[in-house]
């Protein structure tokens, strides 16, 4: 299983991105940061179920960007391919580790972090679902709409 999941449109909803690429290519941006967002809430209600304790830095680290035009990238917070593929020894380098618990400090020479998967995993329940095609059609409605075309 590749670690990077493929995002396919079924054909109806691809000719409408590409009508709406040639016609206002703002519109097409809005409607794929729309479905960014809603891929991203995904992957954050996957993440909820993961990990009991937040601190919020995981959640602030899922982003998405424009790279290019028509072009978008969901990223992993930092330090997610440790808990997506492998998990990790951590030693501390001459020295101990130090962490706060429930406001005492602990010093470790070691820790392990066990793999929890939730990035790719809440991807691909998101795509398996065939939310994609439902969300993609919402936002090119709400666009369409917005600025008065018609496809």
């Amino acid at each position: 299983m590749s670690r990077r999941p493929a995002i396919t449109f079924d054909d109806e909803v691809t000719a409408k991105l590409q009508q709406l690429g040639k016609k206002s290519p703002a519109c097409l941006d809005s409607v794929l940061y729309g479905i960014s967002f809603s891929m991203k809430q995904a992957v954050l209600k996957k993440m909820d179920s993961t990990f009991t304790e937040r601190t919020g830095q995981m959640k602030k680290g899922i982003q998405y960007q424009k790279m290019r035009k028509a072009f978008f990238k969901l990223r992993a917070p930092a330090l997610a391919s440790i808990y997506e593929h492998h998990g990790a020894d951590i030693t501390g380098k001459g020295g101990a580790l130090r962490f706060k618990v429930d406001g005492e400090v602990v010093y470790r020479q070691s820790v392990h972090i066990e793999p929890r998967p939730f990035f790719y995993p809440g991807v691909r329940g998101y795509l398996a679902s065939g939310e994609l095609n439902r969300v993609a059609e919402k936002e090119i409605d709400h666009q369409l709409k917005k600025v008065g075309l018609k496809l």
